[in-house]
């Protein structure tokens, strides 16, 4: 009866539809936008795709700690499964692809097919348990891992280190995700290797990768970053070796069976990306890489390794080509005694921030640049930056000093 209904969220709960007694056969549907579970952990997967095919507008699904659940499925139906199962024996597609179709169907969650022209926005947080069916062309009559979610926007996938564990298993040209995708967060998912199975997606504009494997490299950013590409915010942290492949002359992958066309980097005047966050410190510090972001980087926070106690001079001459730079931040050095030379040449920074650098002596003997409007300073307790830093109040617009 709750006709005006938008917003639904279970926490906690065994059931969230019980029996409907006599009207077991009544159709009802609610203009439901957005379903947040949590916790659910009597429930299975089928009774959830069922309490989901009663929300025809839905738009926002998020998933989180559901203890049954242990295999997503898009673009498949129970028929679909079923016979997949049936050629398992015949050694006709993988062993992990063969596990999935073993799985019990309380195990498996059947995203109905409605949601293919109206979700916007998934969340699926903290399942460890939780695997991505194998893309369907492995298994009868085709399709091919989220991407049958076609207006799909916005995607978090946060805690689920075994969701793409089947992509052991690619395809040639396979790419996981819907193009359509302008917003893609993934922490602590892990298995990709390389960020070629994202270079479909064109249109986003924010990508965030957390500790997402110490292998993980950067291969295959280059279309995301140009020719058409619109990513203008990056952050990358937990894969300290991710700038480690920079190619400047980074391959697409082929659109069409057969293609094998290069795409070249063009002019870093064709790059969009704007805001990048990271703590692979030496592999972006590099002169390539620099020069690239050069026009369009603004915004800049570099975390530290604990280990480490300088910038090489071959790192500072790579930073000083960031010359778009308007923020700057220094996060979490443990051991850094020195903040780069050369900050003066960064002629267009506004804002200088120094967080949780307990041992950096001073700031840059060659000075600040003039164009610097605000400095933050914080967690850093070195008696020597204090009293420096307190002699620049006044003549900086906006400085916060917190030791």
């Amino acid at each position: 009866m709750l006709t005006s209904l938008k917003t639904l969220i279970a926490e906690s709960s065994d059931a969230l539809v019980g029996p409907l007694g006599d009207q077991g056969d009544v159709q009802w549907q609610l203009p439901v936008e957005h379903i947040g579970v949590q916790e659910l952990c009597c429930y299975s997967g089928k009774d959830l795709a069922e309490l989901l095919t009663n929300f025809p507008r839905l738009s926002k699904l998020e998933i989180m700690e559901i203890g049954k659940m242990t295999h997503l499925a898009v673009g498949l139906d129970q028929q679909k499964m079923t016979s997949a199962g049936s050629v398992v024996e015949k050694d006709e597609i993988p062993p992990a692809v063969a596990a999935v179709a073993r799985v019990k169907e309380d195990g498996v969650l059947l995203l109905p097919a409605h949601l293919s022209n109206t979700l916007r926005e998934l969340v699926i947080s903290h399942c460890p348990e939780l695997v991505l069916v194998a893309p369907p062309a492995l298994l009868p009559d085709g399709g091919g891992w989220l991407q049958a979610l076609r207006c799909l926007q916005r995607l978090k996938l946060k805690d689920t280190p075994k969701f793409l564990s089947t992509y052991l298993f690619p395809l040639p040209s396979c790419c996981l995700f819907p193009s359509s995708l302008q917003f893609l967060e993934l922490s602590g998912v892990e298995g990709m290797g390389t960020v070629e199975p994202l270079s479909n997606l064109t249109s986003l504009t924010l990508l965030e990768l957390r500790n997402c494997g110490k292998g993980l490299r950067c291969k295959g950013l280059g279309p995301l970053l140009t020719s058409g590409g619109q990513l203008s915010a990056l952050i990358v942290y937990g894969s300290p070796r991710f700038f480690a492949d920079w190619d400047t002359n980074p391959r697409r992958l082929p659109q069409d069976e057969g293609e094998q066309q290069l795409e070249l980097l063009s002019s870093p005047s064709s790059c969009n990306l704007q805001k990048l966050w990271t703590d692979d410190v030496v592999g972006l510090l590099a002169m390539p890489i620099c020069s690239f972001l050069s026009s369009s980087l603004t915004q800049l926070q570099l975390s530290g390794t604990k280990e480490m106690e300088r910038f090489s001079k071959k790192q500072e001459d790579a930073l000083h080509l960031l010359a778009s730079l308007q923020e700057l931040e220094f996060f979490g050095f443990d051991k850094l005694q020195h903040l780069p030379a050369g900050l003066h040449m960064l002629t267009n920074l506004k804002g200088l921030q120094v967080a949780r650098c307990p041992s950096v002596l001073s700031l840059p003997k060659d000075g600040l640049p003039s164009s610097l409007q605000k400095l933050d300073v914080w967690d850093c307790g070195n008696e020597k930056l204090i009293q420096q830093c307190r002699g620049l109040v006044g003549t900086i617009p906006k400085a916060r000093l917190e030791f």
